[in-house]
């Protein structure tokens, strides 16, 4: 494979810390917890994989991973969805409302303070605005835990609404009001969310909410689990239930998402099913005959996401038999993505309402509880005198599954402030504005070309290019000068990346918070007109170029930096 390093290619270590390096990029000390070791925030006990030494010279092995349907123990991952529009951020009838936007915080996040008979009276009637609705779904999906909801039913059509709670940042909201530090927590989740290109982004969310009560929130997860919608937020055809008896592995329903797992694109990946470790391993096209129906199969997609069969971001491997197992495995090509999701199921499903797949996928999880994973470089012909490969000089073992920090490397900056508070909103806002009145008639307010609100910040990671530009595309909406905006472009939380001739700017002046050491959350960052903010909340993505288009970033070339222009501010 002729992938030699270019001139003006840097290859960096983009793992948990900017700023850390050897292996994987993680930064440990004293008593934090590392990223490397055991999980830190599981629901239950379980065990982590871990990466042997170098493999340039033969296979190299992680340890039993991850199991097919989530008997593994799951870290509380903080990967979300990013699908908020910034059009319904900046213009919606409670945030952006004058009148609605002080009650909020100050009664429960409840069905009985937003009914349209007997609720709040500056919260009726404003959820029978569909934007509005967005907005809520998402306000309520960052505070609330997963068995609280809010609902909504319109009297004027008697149509129903329900508002699921997700994240859990501060579920006492459900039954009272909230104070300064949910309010800011709550901001920042919320901002993270918006997404100005109207698809579903998965992103990393890291920082400090409540750790004396769940320590395990926004902390990167010793693994993540594959994302089974598409970027349009459909639900992926592959994992829904068969409606009839169907076999193998070119099927497009009857799937389970595993987790995702990393590799050094181009090197050669064997993944199988099982805890042996796997040996030497040979091609072996018959290694299917004679499996029972219950046997497991796997496929395997380029990315984060799951896929159906022959999608671009299907991988299509070749089953192998590794010595000393006889359980089958596939042997693949890491991909371009660096990355790759694994689904399973068993080999015969038949279908929804029938007895067996119940008994068969016992039988299944019964028989393989685990996956094991090989990688190397594929010797290749020898480069030319002065060149070395990119992908034996970066190598790094495959590893399954990825801990969260290694799948989101990518820090893309910090969101912080508060919708709510001591004049909150711009001052063009006023009493009327942004207003469902009782006939269900939305009162907007004229665009006004600043931010909506006035204590809403956003800085940018160490490699963007042009701060404000990236700001503008992310969270404003409108056309031409006019654009709203939802936070304020304060320009890079911390440093540049160590460039010649970059300025430094620490708008956050804590890079790396104290609570997991070499997670990459800002601390400390201050606003446009002064003061600092305590409680914001750090993105990290998969891909710099997944939140907008023709993002000002430093381009990708095969995994590593192209640097073609300062990387200043």
């Amino acid at each position: 494979m002729k992938i030699y390093r270019i001139p003006g290619l840097l290859v960096s270590c983009l793992g948990l810390s900017i700023a850390g390096g050897g292996a994987g990029c993680a930064v440990s000390g004293g008593d934090a917890p590392s990223l490397d070791g055991p999980p830190v925030s599981v629901r239950a006990a379980g065990t982590g994989s871990s990466t042997a030494g170098p493999a340039t010279t033969g296979p190299a092995t992680t340890g039993p991973a991850g199991d097919l349907v989530g008997s593994w123990a799951d870290a509380v991952q903080g990967v979300y969805g990013n699908g908020l529009s910034a059009e319904a951020l900046t213009r919606n009838a409670l945030i952006t409302n004058v009148r609605a936007n002080p009650v909020m915080v100050s009664v429960p996040l409840a069905t009985e303070s937003y009914a349209d008979v007997g609720g709040e009276p500056e919260l009726r009637f404003q959820l029978r605005h569909e934007p509005t609705r967005e907005v809520m779904r998402y306000l309520v999906s960052c505070a609330l835990e997963q068995d609280q909801s809010v609902s909504y039913t319109d009297t004027s059509t008697g149509e129903e609404h329900a508002f699921r709670g997700e994240i859990g940042i501060c579920p006492h909201w459900a039954t009272g009001p909230v104070g300064p530090k949910c309010r800011q927590l709550i901001t920042a989740c919320v901002l993270a969310r918006v997404n100005a290109l109207g698809r579903n982004v998965t992103l990393s969310m890291r920082g400090q909410a409540f750790p004396e009560d769940r320590p395990g929130l926004l902390t990167p997860a010793s693994s993540v689990r594959v994302v089974t919608v598409t970027e349009d937020g459909d639900a992926i055809p592959s994992f829904a239930r068969c409606k009839t008896e169907i076999s193998g592995e070119s099927r497009d329903c009857g799937w389970t998402a595993g987790h995702i797992g990393s590799c050094t694109p181009g090197s050669h990946v064997y993944i199988g099913v099982g805890s042996e470790p796997l040996g030497d391993c040979d091609a072996d096209p018959s290694s299917a005959t004679g499996l029972s129906p219950g046997d497991t199969v796997v496929r395997l997609c380029s990315g984060i996401r799951g896929c159906d069969a022959g999608s671009p971001d299907h991988i299509d491997p070749s089953e192998v038999r590794c010595s000393g197992r006889s359980e089958p495995a596939l042997h693949f090509v890491c991909p371009a993505s660096g990355h790759f999701s694994v689904m399973n199921g068993p080999r015969t499903t038949l279908g929804a309402g029938a007895a067996g797949p119940a008994k068969i996928l016992a039988a299944t999880l019964q028989q393989h509880k685990r996956f094991s994973v090989t990688s190397h470089v594929q010797p290749g012909p020898t480069p030319p005198p002065g060149a070395v490969s990119i992908i034996e000089a970066s190598f790094k073992p495959a590893e399954y599954p990825a801990p969260e920090a290694r799948v989101f490397r990518w820090r893309e900056g910090a969101f912080y402030g508060s919708f709510w508070g001591e004049n909150p909103l711009n001052g063009r806002l006023e009493a009327g504005m942004n207003e469902v009145t009782e006939d269900g008639e939305f009162h907007g307010a004229p665009a006004s070309g600043q931010s909506v609100f006035r204590h809403a910040f956003a800085c940018t990671g160490e490699y963007w290019t042009d701060q404000a530009a990236y700001v503008e595309h992310r969270l404003c909406a409108g056309a031409g000068e006019e654009k709203d905006c939802a936070a304020t472009s304060v320009g890079a939380c911390g440093d540049a990346h160590a460039f010649k001739d970059c300025p430094p700017l620490d708008q956050c002046s804590v890079a790396d918070g104290g609570l997991v050491e070499g997670d990459g959350d800002f601390q400390e960052c201050k606003g446009s007109g002064g003061g600092t903010w305590h409680h914001p909340i750090t993105v990290y993505l998969n891909h710099p170029s997944d939140v907008i288009r023709n993002s000002p970033f430093a381009r990708m070339v095969s995994g590593a930096l192209f640097v073609d222009a300062p990387l200043c501010p």
